[in-house]
């Protein structure tokens, strides 16, 4: 079999690594001897190891796209070693030092193939701006004022997120820079991945809850899985991540976020699992259910709206389409967002409609015996998602109670004040991310903090929750429920141990 050219130069490259990177460091150290040189080069034992990255990079590449991934290797390099202080013309000094070495000891053919890509990552080293799109050609200095000496390391994340997500993307795009020239355009949306990881990191990091962070990486997983994309691609950034973290913060507040991406990288190698559809034929109303999210997915609301006035005609209880077609539904349509089986406009539109088909149950649902009890019900401030509140209230109503349902993102001192107002036995706060655990907290903290609130049941619920058990104890909550039914039942419990 005739072995093609490049894949030849890859292999002496290779071959012939040590040697490479000896007579390159040579020509280094001879360039710092110069007259007006100065004193400010990069350590040269470091830049031993630099230079054994460039032959691994420009080999890889030789085998793969060429000159064109060797040069994103050096723009991404570039960006990366700018960020950590040190100038653009050090790679490009490493990259002449290599490049003569090459001269020297590869044959001409294979020489002249190598010394291309060379020469078109140096080329790229005056491009400006180096890469795009320009939220990625730059990485923040660090925040000139130190951090205290009491802050943890979810405020050290918060604090620095500016500087280690552009530098995580660099680093992870340096070491895979394949990845680079797939992702096009789409490099940008990687630094909003990046920052939205550390947003998520930083709150496990702060409740001291891995699986938090575990949790997301399977999300994301299944995310890019369903768009088609590699998911060994999340390794690498999220290994960039921890070594970005690293470089970015003090070693004791880095500790505790490399740990937790270790562990979520740990659970990725151990494969992905399938998460079964919330809608089955053989559960409690599931021929309802399943002809309700057909009817969704199709896009035809006016046989939804027909299907639930037929059952609520057959005299189906409110209570039980709510429960078991209602409430899988929208967890259903979560998942196939999630697995890029519909898009977002998709599952705004089913979660409209069944908004508005909920909207028109209303004079069912508010019939009730009046049970002398008052729920708040609020999604915490952030929390966009507003139907699993919505779900909690409406439950409540049906039992009786009277209910304040706030919507969406409510600030924290306006749910307090609607809840002295409206002197609420329990206060039910929703939250669809881990990233609206903080917002969680500091909502129960101000309620505690209130003595005009200190007998109102406080409770929890949403994503978070059901997927990391006993997540409420931590925040101070009262207690949790798997769902907007179970609510009812637990507010009923903690409110007779009262005996109130």
């Amino acid at each position: 079999m005739v072995i093609p050219e490049r894949d030849r130069a890859a292999d002496e490259l290779l071959a012939r690594r040590e040697p490479l990177m000896d007579a390159a460091i040579d020509r280094l150290k001879a360039a710092r001897r110069a007259p007006g040189d100065g004193d400010g080069r990069e350590d040269l034992a470091r830049c031993r190891e630099d230079v054994g990255a460039h032959i691994d990079a420009l080999s890889a590449a030789l085998r793969a796209a060429g000159a064109e991934q060797f040069s994103e290797y050096c723009a991404f390099t570039a960006v990366f070693i700018e960020g950590l202080g040190v100038p653009r013309s050090t790679l490009g000094a490493a990259l002449d030092a290599l490049g003569a070495a090459v001269g020297e000891q590869l044959a001409p053919a294979l020489s002249a193939i190598a010394q291309e890509a060379l020469a078109a990552g140096r080329r790229r080293l005056d491009a400006s701006p180096i890469v795009t799109p320009i939220a990625l050609a730059t990485i923040p200095a660090e925040a000139p004022a130190p951090l205290d000496e009491r802050a943890d390391a979810a405020e050290a994340l918060a604090r620095a997120a500016p500087r280690i997500a552009p530098m995580s993307v660099a680093l992870g795009y340096m070491r895979r820079p394949e990845d680079a020239l797939a992702h096009g355009a789409r490099r940008g949306r990687c630094l909003e991945d990046a920052r939205h990881h550390l947003a998520q990191l930083a709150a496990a990091v702060e409740l001291e809850t891995p699986a938090l962070f575990g949790e997301y990486a399977d999300w994301v997983r299944s995310l890019l899985t369903s768009f088609g994309l590699d998911p060994a691609a999340l390794v690498t950034h999220l290994g960039a991540l921890g070594d970005a973290i690293a470089i970015a913060l003090p070693e004791h507040l880095a500790e505790a976020p490399r740990r937790y991406i270790a562990a979520a990288i740990v659970r990725l190698a151990a494969g992905h699992v399938d998460h079964a559809s919330f809608v089955q034929p053989d559960a409690p109303l599931g021929t309802l259910a399943c002809g309700y999210l057909d009817a969704l997915l199709q896009g035809d609301r006016g046989r939804a709206l027909r299907l639930i006035r037929e059952a609520v005609e057959a005299s189906t209880p409110i209570k039980d389409i709510y429960a078991h077609v209602f409430q899988p539904c929208q967890y259903e349509i979560g998942r196939l967002w999630q697995t890029h089986q519909i898009s977002i406009a998709e599952e705004h539109y089913c979660t409209a409609v069944t908004q508005a088909i909920v909207s028109q149950l209303y004079p069912l649902v508010f019939n009730a015996d009046r049970a002398g009890r008052r729920l708040v019900a609020t999604s915490v401030d952030g929390n966009l998602h507003e139907v699993g509140a919505r779900f909690v209230a409406d439950f409540f109503e049906m039992e009786g109670w009277d209910t304040f349902y706030l919507g969406a993102s409510t600030p924290a001192q306006d749910v307090i004040d609607v809840v002295v107002r409206r002197q609420a036995d329990v206060l039910a706060v929703s939250a669809a991310l881990a990233e609206h655990l903080a917002s969680v907290h500091a909502l129960i903290t101000a309620a505690r903090d209130d003595d005009r609130c200190r007998n109102v049941v406080l409770l929890v619920g949403g994503q978070p929750f059901r997927v990391v058990d006993g997540l409420w104890r931590q925040l101070g909550a009262d207690g949790s429920a798997p769902s907007a039914d179970g609510a009812v039942h637990v507010a009923n419990e903690l409110l007779a141990a009262r005996g109130a």
